[in-house]
Parts: structure tokens; sequence; C-alpha cells
């Protein structure tokens, strides 16, 4: 069977039996590549609350910051593994605040532990590093 068949069907059953919220984009090609899910939203804490919600349905989640160029605004990604090992990177583009990240460079990623993200998910904006 073609490899991106079958990561297809792994991210669509994942999606079903988690009933993660909030994609508006899934990028598929090949086990070289992640899978790529986009979030919808923009609001620091809603994109933290389904991240959370990725994080907590993936295998081995990390998290992780990225400025854009433009410096208005962050990504903020969560890494783990499909049951079946496929690799997906779960993003949200979120507007950028000195209150909740006043160390982050342009065009710098940087790790930030899971639970910061859980914090802003409460609505704790609170630093991140």
């Amino acid at each position: 069977m073609n490899e991106l068949i079958v990561f297809l069907d792994a991210i669509r059953a994942h999606l079903v039996r988690h009933n993660l919220p909030g994609a508006i984009g899934v990028r598929v090609t090949t086990w070289r590549e992640p899978v790529k899910v986009q979030l919808d939203g923009w609001d620091l804490t809603e994109v933290a609350g389904q991240l959370c919600s990725w994080a907590a349905s993936l295998d081995g989640s990390t998290a992780e910051l990225h400025r854009l160029a433009d410096g208005s605004r962050v990504l903020v990604t969560v890494v783990g593994r499909l049951p079946c090992g496929a690799p997906v990177h779960v993003y949200g583009a979120v507007r950028y605040t000195r209150t909740a990240l006043p160390d982050l460079p342009v065009a710098v990623t940087q790790e930030v532990p899971v639970w910061v993200l859980r914090g802003w998910a409460r609505g704790r904006q609170g630093v991140a590093a």
C-alpha cells in the first residue's frame, strides 16, 4: 500500500478517535516529512488549549515557539508521534505579546515545557521562558 495512504488513514483515525479541535489544514507527504496540522484561531488561550488536547493524544509530546521574521506572530507547536510512529507537528499562529513571550527574539525557535501551554490555556499569560 502507498505510504501516503497509510499516513492519511492514520491522521484521519487519530482525529476521529480523539475528537481533536480546530484543524483547518493537514499536510501529509511521506515518512521523510512530519504530518503537519494547522489549527484555527489567533488567541493564545484558545490555541494553547487546542495544542494541549493534541499533546495529550500524541506519544512523546514536546512544545516549541517560533517567532516569525515579521515579529508580529509566533508559531506555537506541539511535536509528537501518532501510534503508528509517524511524526506530527501541530501548530497555531498567535499574536506576539511581550507579556507572555518577552524573551523570544525574532526568527528564533525555543522549546518550552508542555505545562506552559496548559497555563496559557487556563488564561494565565505569564512568561514562557
